[in-house]
């Protein structure tokens, strides 16, 4: 009986922990290699909202992000650790972000909302992929063999 007990207890206090009780966060699909996402539930609901991208194969990619909201603020940003930037200018909040990173892709927001106000942001991530170095070295072989080919027949 009280094997029961300590094991509902347990899994009580694991759904809680894995819960975020405290920032609306969300998962994105890729279409394509561009992601759009709106702010969803309470924004920046305990000061943070993490984003996570998925539907992206496994390697390389050069990003560019951007946001746009109004009534938020937004202390620092980040997308798999490459700092962005945010402007607030009244009501109006402008961030971005671009860099190389790899899969998965994780925005981390942090700020504040204007009490009392309907505060909402969205934006868009694009990527595009970045050639592996066995890439750039079969391309190598590939032209050696045509020039050593071309200089074979004009011989």
């Amino acid at each position: 009986m009280n094997f029961k007990k300590i094991a509902s207890l347990l899994a009580l206090s694991a759904a809680f922990a894995s819960s975020s009780a405290l920032a609306d966060d969300q998962a994105v699909n890729f279409v394509g290699l561009t992601a759009e996402f709106d702010s969803i539930g309470t924004v920046l609901a305990g000061g943070n909202d993490v984003i996570t991208f998925n539907g992206l194969a496994s390697g390389t990619y050069d990003f560019v992000l951007s946001l746009s909201g109004q009534y938020t603020t937004l202390t620092s940003l980040s997308l798999n650790n490459v700092v962005g930037t945010a402007y607030s200018g009244g009501k109006f909040l402008f961030a971005g972000v671009e860099g190389t990173g790899t899969t998965p892709f994780v925005l981390t927001l942090n700020g504040f909302t204007t009490a009392g106000k309907p505060s909402i942001y969205s934006g868009e991530l694009s990527v595009t992929a970045v050639p592996e170095p066995e890439s750039y070295a079969l391309m190598l072989a590939g032209l050696a063999a045509v020039g050593f080919v071309a200089r074979r027949r004009k011989a």
